[in-house]
């Protein structure tokens, strides 16, 4: 039977208590911005995709010695007997028993409390509480912690280590390592279940005020990681439409019509999943124009040059507003084309190819 423990969010009083712990340091990064551009289109702009959109998200950055009971344990971080989920607008939870209840279960998974395996080295932590989203292990909280360190001006700490772990019959999604050895080559990696440092760890928390966040701090650092590491040409040139056909969801029905009104202006299709991390992000760092359904496979403009542009078909109306924001940090021209017809249960949709070559003129990019 799994033990009922009590999850902590990261408000000022639970991290000022965890901060006051002999030993533990930390460091706060807040921002807010509005995009700069509205993303365009043939219709009226969503709202979630015009400068209105406010985003807003505190990172903190902890160091703590073994005597503050900080572990990684099934993806999730642990404090002790409790579990520390990111605050956000929809995790708000006050006793695990409310879990039970249709919809009240916050992201990740709990498991009974387990004697974490101690590594003598000093551990950097990544959790991304077991959501296996592309996304969220590229940017926030996966990647955060390394982020937060170089954001501050610290030092690696010594023969340290990435630590990850997994769930019990669950371990992780193929492209981490591969992720990590593009942003981090220079770390060794531990994995397990449950894991805790001897000596010392850093890890991440985060708060978030908006229902979509994105760092601009993170994304611009994630951007110098990538170009470092694929040396790019400098002018990009691909003409690319990104497809979701081996996806169980959002996959575009009439993607063959689309793909043979695209055909004539020089566009490639490309299943994501048939390539490798470095291989997807090379394909990014080379496309001057990137059309495609959202998904995790956008995260992938961290990759882009700054002249290079974005159109995503959204299913139907909603907070699909994390590329738009990430593109717009990055000086990216963005687009956005609502579906004609979409299947509400799996938001797999039809666009009309004549709205998608109106939107890339409209663009100036045909």
């Amino acid at each position: 039977m799994l033990d009922l423990v009590r999850p902590i969010y990261p408000s000022d009083e639970t991290l000022a208590a965890l901060s006051e712990q002999t030993g533990v340091q930390s460091w706060r990064l807040d921002e807010t911005f509005h995009p700069r551009r509205v993303s365009r289109s043939v219709r009226e702009p969503l709202p979630c995709l015009t400068p209105e959109l406010k985003i807003s998200g505190r990172q903190w950055l902890f160091r703590a010695p073994a005597g503050a009971r900080v572990s990684l344990q099934s993806g999730l971080l642990r404090l002790g007997q409790r579990c520390l989920y990111e605050a956000n607008p929809t995790n708000a939870v006050s006793s695990v028993r409310r879990w039970r209840r249709p919809g009240s279960l916050p992201p990740g998974w709990w498991h009974r409390n387990r004697a974490p395996e101690r590594h003598q080295q000093p551990l950097l932590l990544l959790s991304t509480h077991n959501n296996p989203n592309y996304f969220h292990w590229l940017t926030q909280p996966g990647l955060s912690p390394l982020f937060l360190q170089e954001h501050f001006g610290l030092n690696p700490l010594p023969r340290a280590a990435l630590a990850l772990s997994h769930r019990p019959r669950r371990s992780f999604p193929s492209y981490v390592k591969p992720l990590l050895g593009v942003v981090a080559p220079e770390l060794p990696v531990v994995q397990g279940v449950a894991l805790a440092s001897e000596s010392l760890c850093r890890f991440a928390v985060q708060e978030h005020s908006s229902e979509v966040v994105v760092s601009p701090a993170q994304v611009h650092w994630l951007h110098r990681r990538c170009r470092d590491q694929l040396q790019p040409p400098l002018k990009p040139w691909r003409r690319v439409l990104i497809s979701r056909r081996r996806s169980s969801r959002r996959r575009c029905l009439n993607e063959d019509q689309l793909l043979s009104a695209l055909d004539p202006y020089g566009f490639e299709r490309h299943c994501l999943e048939d390539l490798s991390v470095i291989e997807q992000l090379r394909l990014f760092s080379e496309s001057a124009l990137l059309v495609g359904a959202h998904g995790a496979g956008f995260s992938n403009l961290v990759a882009c040059a700054p002249q290079a542009s974005i159109v995503e078909f959204l299913p139907r109306r909603g907070a699909f507003c994390h590329y738009y924001a990430m593109a717009d940090v990055l000086g990216l021209s963005h687009g956005h084309l609502v579906a004609s017809r979409c299947d509400l249960e799996t938001d797999d949709f039809t666009v009309t190819p004549e709205d998608v070559l109106a939107l890339l003129r409209e663009m100036d990019l045909l």
